[in-house]
């Protein structure tokens, strides 16, 4: 009953379970169009995770506006693309990729100013630290396909076992390249071959590294000095 009161309740819940569709069914299903539609199974789960951004900051018209209107502008001019000439469609793509990485970005300073902020810690809180160390992780993800549209060599990349995806969002693999570089797992297969790719890759090592150190500070101290108050205001009942 307490984990279906946190989803019920729960602000952050929903983005971090959206994130986690993106990171683990994206890359099974997320490439396979809808009855041959144009519309991917990548772009439903997309949409999941923007109604749940929505869902998280209704109560804040200005802060619901600015996500809203980033991430519906940024499936709008993505879905668009595909309909037009191939010369043209990289550069629409950068621009919903910009869209997508300012939408995350947006919501990486909303969601983390909380977390650290926050004078309880609680289920909610912890599911928003996690969806803040995920979206940096999209961040990058965005940032590396760009790069990677605009400069195709800035990577070395193996043939992927499936046909393109054309899905909104980041491309899967530069997602893949991105989680496994923010947890400093690098098995080596997508590798950095430009020094502007190497230079974000360091940086996206670092901040994620620093996150989880700051992070765990903080809500340890948050945790600890909630317990002496709980323990002072008992004591003074008594």
């Amino acid at each position: 009953m307490g984990f279906l009161r946190l989803y019920i309740g729960g602000r952050y819940i929903w983005i971090m379970s959206g994130l986690f569709l993106l990171l683990i069914i994206g890359p099974l299903i997320g490439r396979f169009e809808i009855v041959s539609t144009h519309i991917y199974v990548g772009d439903v789960l997309l949409a999941v995770l923007l109604l749940a951004v929505a869902r998280a900051f209704i109560e804040d018209r200005s802060h619901f506006r600015v996500c809203l209107g980033l991430g519906g502008l940024a499936m709008i001019v993505g879905v668009a693309g595909r309909y037009l000439p191939a010369d043209a469609q990289a550069t629409v793509i950068t621009v919903a990729l910009v869209l997508d990485a300012l939408l995350l970005a947006y919501l990486i300073l909303l969601i983390g100013g909380d977390v650290f902020t926050t004078l309880e810690v609680d289920a909610d809180t912890i599911c928003g630290s996690i969806s803040v160390y995920l979206l940096i992780s999209g961040v990058f993800a965005s940032i590396f396909t760009i790069l990677v549209t605009l400069d195709p060599a800035a990577f070395q990349i193996p043939d992927p076992p499936t046909g393109r995806d054309f899905s909104l969002g980041p491309d899967r693999l530069m997602a893949y390249f991105s989680l496994i570089t923010i947890t400093t797992v690098g098995y080596g297969d997508i590798t950095p071959k430009s020094e502007l790719a190497r230079s974000l890759s360091n940086l996206e090592a670092l901040v994620g590294q620093l996150f989880l150190t700051v992070l765990v500070a903080r809500l340890v101290g948050r945790h600890l000095s909630g317990v002496d108050q709980r323990r002072d205001a008992a004591a003074h009942r008594r």
